[in-house]
């Protein structure tokens, strides 16, 4: 397997793609140069309009590559976005075969590592004619923003029931079979602004109640699965003005869907309860960005990524995240996903970075999961 990767094409698809700025809604330039990429492959990749949800530039890729008959699609998916610092970067090749950027940007080995691997994966397959099963790619918009393409993805069009998404930030043999829901919410307390000087009396003090309101709630690691954090506060006017509006906006996220829906119930009424004992008001809004999931690790998808491991002498090692990814969405409709190491490591910071051997090693395991097995 290893002597069929080109790994200089590899390693200059990478850099190709790493050169092009992609953050989070401003996809445009990269979704076109993959849709030609894999339109030299012979793969359509067709772009929806879930960006019209968004002030996106650019919607979701789905394709599809036909394999053998009477074998099942498998979906593989990697996100189009990345985080910022991520304008005018650069993959730096080291003598010991690390890339980097130079520094001031993050290297978007997250999720370009993946993308990069696909694309050689399935260049392979072709050019040394392996004999693999029909390939489901979808490629969505917005991950990093709380996976807002995939979001609104049509999964009807999907004919696989297991996939396979590129992007975890670990050693590359780990798998991730469970992710949390997560939850935001965002509390508006209405006071009523007097003059705090001469007449704090006639007002109602927003700042007050929101403390009110952290105090009484409880913070952090809840319980083994659940967590709650309040991020951000903001509001009031002057020191001389009693305060007449707070904003504070938190998250809930939970590997049990029902407990966070519970627990967001619970935050929700001891706001409306500090509002209602301070004579004030509060608005309410949040939404579900992810919906739990977990895969037992004797469904099939989890077993074939085990047995290609080991094709590729790689240790595989089922583990799960408090982080999500698209796979949440896959699964939310049907699907049996797992996510796979991506060959990126530090993500979401100056200090990212990936190996040329990595990046082999990842294409080699994708080879491996697309092509036909023999009989096991």
């Amino acid at each position: 397997m290893k002597d069929l990767v080109h790994t200089n094409r590899l390693v200059e698809t990478f850099q190709t793609l790493v050169q092009i700025d992609s953050l989070s809604f401003h996809e445009r330039d990269m979704v076109s140069t993959l849709k030609s990429v894999f339109a030299d492959l012979g793969i359509v990749l067709q772009e929806d309009d879930a960006n019209k949800h968004y002030d996106s530039q650019a919607g979701n890729l789905y394709g599809y590559w036909p394999g053998e008959n009477g074998y099942e699609p498998i979906l593989f998916s990697c996100h189009t976005d990345t985080v910022a610092p991520g304008l005018g970067k650069r993959a730096i090749v080291h003598d010991d075969g690390t890339i980097t950027s130079d520094g001031s940007t993050i290297l978007a080995a997250d999720d370009l590592a993946g993308m990069s691997a696909l694309i050689e994966a399935v260049r392979v397959i072709q050019e040394k004619k392996i004999s693999h099963h029909p390939i489901e790619f979808l490629l969505p918009f917005g991950e990093e923003a709380y996976v807002k393409g995939s979001k609104y993805f049509d999964f009807q069009k999907l004919q696989a029931k297991m996939g396979y998404t590129l992007d975890l930030a670990a050693p590359l043999g780990h798998a991730s079979l469970q992710e949390p829901t997560i939850l935001s919410f965002r509390i508006t307390f209405q006071g009523k602004a007097a003059h705090a000087g001469f007449a704090p009396e006639k007002g109602i003090n927003a700042i007050a109640m929101a403390a009110k309101m952290i105090a009484n709630t409880q913070q952090g690691r809840l319980q083994e699965d659940t967590v709650l954090n309040i991020g951000t506060i903001h509001g009031g006017t002057a020191t001389n003005i009693v305060s007449e509006q707070v904003v504070i906006e938190g998250e809930i996220r939970s590997y049990d869907h029902q407990r966070a829906l519970t627990l967001l119930k619970q935050v929700e009424a001891q706001a409306q309860q500090v509002a209602q004992d301070a004579n004030g008001s509060v608005q309410i809004s949040h939404e579900q960005h992810l919906q739990a999931y977990r895969i037992d690790e004797q469904e099939e998808v989890v077993q074939r990524f085990m047995r290609a491991c080991q094709q590729v002498e790689l240790t595989p090692v089922c583990t799960k995240t408090f982080g999500g990814s698209d796979n949440n969405s896959f699964c939310a409709h049907g699907g049996k996903g797992i996510v796979l190491a991506s060959a990126m490591y530090n993500c979401h910071s100056t200090r990212e970075y990936t190996t040329v051997q990595d990046l082999q090693k990842l294409t080699e395991l994708t080879i491996s999961l697309m092509k036909v097995e023999e009989e096991h």
